[in-house]
């Protein structure tokens, strides 16, 4: 009931979790990365020949003829120029809001209107009066189509208010994209144009231009995007195939849920020619012949410039040339709503089921599954692309790694939890069997329990006063002192195999019982050597052991069983030697009374150099008092 009632909680945790990250801006920012990957994976030089050509406005054109906006003189010019070309439509990549005030009418219109001054141009033919009339009648002669910029911001151009599209059709499609204000061209121009698109392009919230929409809505009405509108100067028989499916010139134009397209970078980029290159004829218009012409600026201050998912970065002419190329090349990639949400779903599930497998610790077979995931994900995001979809696998990877990874920490902290306490009570167990055993060597000898936790607590004492002073930096640290304050019980064990005769004799040794009594250090390290082979360079036992065999040695040498000097000796048994003897000195023995505090603590300082190590005896020398505390605290009953 329990174990149901933790998994009921942990499913409705799942999905709240995944409530929140559905709409998650965070789930849309690395779902833009997985496009990006994926367009940048297929990313190939085009072969074949574009679509489209790019008259460009650049640099050397402006420096060449001059500061802009032009005269639209030059302008008419060079729509002439293109139009000798022959090329199948033509895309102005400009807005004209205001009338061309270099024009002779408006200079005439000027000076009479503020001074009152008639001039005359009678020498200049009537044609080149109004250069206006010259664009207007320059576009007579091509298929033009011009641009207009739907804004959320008003502006003084009050007749864009009143215009329409020629095609009503359009009004059946549904665009979330609505703008209560417009920006085109001026009056004159706008009344005698037939073709005319937006050219909104909205980077997504990281920068990047991934998508671009091909209808937008003003007030009530309904306009196509700018590459849209060229394609329809060609051919005006569009037809909705299905609710989010054009089909012009023979094209299926496969647009989102919210009529926008993303757009594919890895279709053939047009060429693009300088426009001054043209308007000297240092270029033939044959190369327009057939062709869809852009003419535009890639000048940064003329004209927006956008960064791509494959991290190239192209002028607004380039953007409206690159959904041409894909519509004509039926590679635009759409992005349907079906698959985040398919996804999300897909995602939910499998999280779930982790939290199963977790459950039952079938970590292994997590690894895999999660492999599985991410390689079959990576094939659908590939065969999608391929077919020109993009199945938003952002949507899938995304929460489920999170969700993974938040889970999956938690199933270590709990797990790290249950496996400290098991340690600790293992510890504690360990250290329980190690006083018992303990106890029955002191016990046989006479002692009490007291004496193993006095000597413990002694030598803990200095060994971290020693640690503190930082002194045998090599050797001292935090569980080295844990480990010989458990070990230091176990220093007497090998009197187990002293005779009772010997052990609790009341009066001196002869020397015959005292070699057997020196026998114990050994019998000692014999039974933990014992145990160690059980243990791979366990710390503990060989501390144990080192405390056991060496506490009886000397700082000169002259200590027993081996004879070692100086720091020969571990440190360990140095520390247990001073510890083991003053609990002797300051207590009752079978043997003898014991020792006022004082005289005990002269004893061990006049052993320095001797008898035991000078640092360790420095030690115990600041430590003497803290020794009184901890032999009176633990008396023996």
């Amino acid at each position: 009931m329990n174990r149901t009632f933790i998994f009921i909680v942990i499913t409705i945790l799942t999905l709240l979790f995944y409530c929140y990250l559905f709409n998650n801006k965070m789930v849309q920012r690395v779902d833009y990365l997985f496009y990006d990957f994926t367009i940048g994976r297929f990313y190939k030089e085009a072969k074949q020949d574009s679509y489209v050509v790019i008259v460009d406005i650049d640099e050397k054109s402006i420096e060449s003829i001059g500061q802009w906006p032009w005269s639209r003189l030059i302008d008419a010019k060079l729509i002439n120029k293109i139009s000798l070309g022959f090329p199948s439509a033509l895309g102005i990549n400009i807005i004209f809001p205001e009338i061309d005030k270099t024009s002779p009418v408006f200079i005439q219109n000027f000076y009479k209107k503020f001074f009152d001054i008639n001039i005359s141009f009678d020498s200049l033919p009537t044609k080149l009066i109004d250069n206006d009339k010259l664009l207007i009648d320059a576009i007579e002669n091509i298929n033009a189509t011009f641009s207009i910029y739907l804004d959320i911001y008003p502006n003084i151009y009050k007749y864009c208010e009143n215009i329409s599209y020629q095609n009503n059709f359009f009004s059946k499609i549904n665009t979330p994209f609505k703008a209560p204000y417009i920006l085109c061209n001026h009056q004159k121009l706008q009344e005698s144009i037939k073709n005319f698109g937006f050219i909104n392009a909205d980077s997504d919230s990281d920068g990047i231009l991934r998508r671009i929409p091909i209808f937008m809505g003003y007030r009530d009405k309904i306009f196509p995007s700018f590459a849209l509108a060229i394609l329809l100067s060609i051919d005006s028989d569009v037809k909705i195939v299905k609710k989010n499916q054009l089909k012009l010139l023979e094209r299926k134009i496969n647009m989102n849920s919210d009529s926008t397209v993303l757009i594919n970078p890895n279709t053939s980029m047009p060429k693009a020619i300088s426009a001054v290159d043209i308007l000297r004829g240092n270029i033939s218009p044959n190369i327009f012949k057939g062709k869809i012409v852009l003419l535009g600026s890639s000048i940064t201050g003329l004209n927006p410039q956008y960064i791509l998912a494959n991290k190239h970065k192209i002028s607004s002419t380039k953007i409206h040339a690159s959904v041409i190329e894909n519509i004509l090349s039926n590679s635009l990639i759409t992005q349907p709503d079906f698959y985040k949400k398919f996804n999300i779903y897909v995602s939910l599930i499998l999280s779930l089921l982790i939290i199963l497998m977790l459950s039952k610790r079938w970590y292994i077979s997590i690894l895999i599954l999660s492999i599985i995931i991410i390689f079959l994900s990576l094939i659908y995001l590939f065969v999608g692309y391929k077919n020109h979809i993009y199945i938003s696998i952002g949507y899938l990877l995304t929460p489920f790694l999170i969700y993974f990874f938040i889970v999956t920490t938690f199933f270590i902290i709990i797990n790290s939890m249950q496996q400290k306490r098991f340690y600790k009570e293992l510890i504690e167990s360990h250290a329980s069997a190690v006083e018992s055993i303990s106890l029955i060597a002191a016990i046989r000898d006479d002692e009490t329990g007291e004496h193993l936790k006095r000597t413990k607590l002694y030598i803990k004492e200095l060994a971290q006063y020693l640690y503190n002073q930082k002194q045998y930096p090599n050797i001292l640290n935090k569980k080295y002192i844990e480990n010989i304050y458990h070990a230091a019980p176990l220093h007497d064990i090998g009197k187990l195999g002293i005779p009772d005769n010997i052990l609790k004799k009341p009066g001196k040794f002869t020397p015959e019982e005292y070699e057997i009594m020196k026998q114990h250090p050994k019998l000692a390290k014999e039974a933990i050597e014992k145990a160690m082979r059980h243990y791979d360079k366990n710390d503990f036992l060989n501390i144990a052991s080192n405390i056991a065999y060496y506490h009886h040695e000397q700082w000169d040498g002259k200590g027993y069983p081996v004879g070692l000097k100086g720091d020969e000796i571990p440190l360990e048994a140095q520390l247990m030697s001073i510890a083991d003897v003053y609990d002797a000195l300051v207590t009752k023995r079978c043997y003898k009374e014991k020792f006022d505090f004082k005289k005990a603590e002269d004893i061990i300082i006049n052993g320095s150099g001797k008898n035991y190590n000078p640092i360790v005896v420095d030690a115990f020398k600041t430590l003497r008092y803290k020794f009184r505390d901890i032999a009176n605290s633990y008396k023996d009953a």
